[in-house]
């Protein structure tokens, strides 16, 4: 075996090793946040009787709005907002309001209120859009970029209006 040959195959070696290393520490990083998913669906398909799951969301506004929304239908094909509310820790909030279920049915669709989005700001760049819990009523929540400034709003899930200013994110 030629030398050349030799450090070909050492470097891609190494390269494996490299990429092994990264695939590794990806997923064991993940590994809470998943299994912190995964408790939320099951949670959700217990409390509202869900046949089929969807999206589940983590969302965070404050110290006391911890929610996961997960998305999905009930045998009837319902489709539901399954809202679950969680604690500092991690663990599901314990109450008659920890877990909200709202029908999707006389909401704004995602896609409806992206569409929308994409006409009343033309020149914002969408990052995101979560459902979320803000000032007591169901929102989505929209990430965007505009002239080189990122913002939050909120819009009302059930209606589509603007709730509040915008929220400038500083030192952007």
């Amino acid at each position: 075996m030629s030398k050349r040959t030799k450090i070909i195959l050492l470097a891609v070696l190494v390269l494996l090793i490299l990429l092994s290393g990264a695939y590794l520490y990806y997923t064991l990083s993940m590994k809470e946040r998943t299994n912190e998913r995964s408790e939320a669906v099951a949670l959700a398909v217990s409390k509202a009787q869900l046949t089929e799951t969807g999206r589940a969301d983590k969302w965070v506004w404050g110290e006391d709005s911890i929610f996961w929304v997960v998305q999905g239908s009930t045998a009837a094909g319902e489709q539901q907002y399954v809202w679950l509310q969680y604690t500092q820790e991690g663990k599901p909030a314990e109450g008659k309001s920890a877990v909200r279920i709202m029908p999707a049915a006389g909401t704004i669709s995602r896609e409806d209120m992206w569409n929308r989005l994409e006409t009343e700001l033309p020149d914002a760049d969408l990052i995101r859009m979560l459902p979320g819990f803000y000032n007591k009523q169901y929102v989505w929540q929209i990430f965007y970029e505009q002239a080189g400034e990122r913002y939050y709003r909120f819009y009302s899930l059930t209606d589509g209006r603007a709730i509040d200013e915008p929220f400038l994110l500083p030192g952007w």
